[in-house]
């Protein structure tokens, strides 16, 4: 099972106290023109607090929390009404012509810093819709074959980890530094379009040019000047590997920061669920499994259990096959039920389409069960 898909083939202003204390210097990364100079540059990660994750987090959420959330779910429901798909998919849409003109301006070498308002109204569109509902999930899943896969897959690994990110206690603060995190940790990757979009294995030469798509994030990003090290740090260290394996730096879990923490794992699940010229994409459910089997050295383990928990082995928006032969979507996820989730049956045993919405809570009866 490879590792990392895409590449083994052959201030924000309202930080909050704990933020402010996560700044610090940044690991400056060499000239994407000196190649030997890209593998391990010398520096220290940024010092994070240590209640970041999840076990942590939710010991310290005080009994104001329910009371925040109710206001700020009060307040998304008048700006942008219920959860329904209609305006979880015009979200979608909306994100994804977002990304394409930020991509389009970078290319034009005009001054994406004069676009961060934008950005940061998709973020918070993001945000609200995430807490009304897990609708926004459902279009992660589909596919986009006949376009370039690269906007699609930012505003993906950015509506993923921000769910992560809500599940994992994160405020508001530090969901945006996880948002912009997830927006221009890939950019670099347009550069490199024509490399990527190859139909074949790369050689190793080439997988390592692949690698310096972190450098052109990063020259990006410091072109912009107005993101703070925390985003910079995350951008740098979402490919380090909990088990050393991954790169520039080939560091360990205790030196990756949590939010790359939470980005690599994503980024890495993102691109397994999704088709790329050179393979096929891996079910939701395979993905799944590879995360705590294959892979489970390579992510922090905190972190992995959020995400089942979360996105359960049957994440929303997968097909399944029941035992009684129908065939359903997944349409939701009951918290602490992660092999029961609620399905939606829209094909019969016998292949008929089936029209009305017949939908089954999994996890409140011991029968039909998933078969595959």
């Amino acid at each position: 099972m490879p590792r990392m898909f895409d590449i083994l083939r052959g201030k924000s202003g309202d930080d909050s106290p704990e933020d402010k204390k996560e700044s610090g210097s940044c690991a400056k990364f060499p000239d994407v023109n000196k190649k030997e100079e890209i593998a391990a540059p010398k520096s220290h990660p940024l010092s994070f607090p240590k209640n970041m994750l999840l076990l942590d987090v939710k010991k310290e959420k005080s009994s104001e929390d329910h009371s925040i959330v109710s206001k700020k779910l009060i307040s998304a429901v008048k700006q942008h009404g219920v959860d329904d798909q209609d305006k979880a998919r015009e979200i979608y849409e909306s994100a994804v012509e977002i990304i394409k003109v930020l991509l389009s301006k970078m290319r034009a070498g005009d001054k994406v810093s004069e676009y961060m308002d934008k950005l940061h109204e998709l973020l918070d569109d993001v945000f609200n819709q995430l807490v009304m509902g897990d609708n926004l999930l459902r279009s992660v899943y589909e596919e986009k074959k006949e376009e370039y896969h690269l906007p699609y897959h930012i505003v993906n690994i950015l509506i993923l980890s921000s769910v992560l990110g809500l599940n994992m206690g994160f405020n508001k603060s530090r969901l945006s530094h996880l948002g912009l995190a997830s927006i221009f940790c890939d950019l670099g990757m347009d550069s490199l379009e024509e490399l990527v979009k190859q139909p074949k294995m790369l050689i190793k030469e080439e997988r390592e040019t692949v690698k310096t798509h972190i450098s052109r994030s990063l020259e990006i990003v410091n072109s912009i000047g107005v993101l703070n090290e925390i985003v910079k740090e995350t951008i740098a260290t979402h490919h380090e590997r909990a088990s050393g394996n991954g790169y520039p730096r080939g560091i360990g879990s205790e030196d990756i920061n949590p939010y790359a923490k939470v980005l690599g794992l994503v980024d890495t699940y993102e691109a397994m669920t999704h088709t790329r010229v050179y393979r096929e994409k891996m079910s939701a459910n395979k993905a799944v499994r590879a995360l705590i089997g294959p892979l489970k050295n390579d992510f922090d383990t905190d972190v992995v259990k959020v995400f089942i928990n979360k996105m359960s082995v049957y994440p929303i928006g997968s097909i399944v096959r029941l035992d009684t032969g129908e065939m359903a979507r997944v349409t939701s996820v009951r918290p602490g039920s992660p092999l029961r989730p609620v399905v939606m049956i829209f094909r019969g045993p016998s292949g008929e389409k089936i029209s009305e919405n017949n939908i089954i809570d999994l996890s409140r009866q011991d029968f039909p069960n998933i078969k595959e």
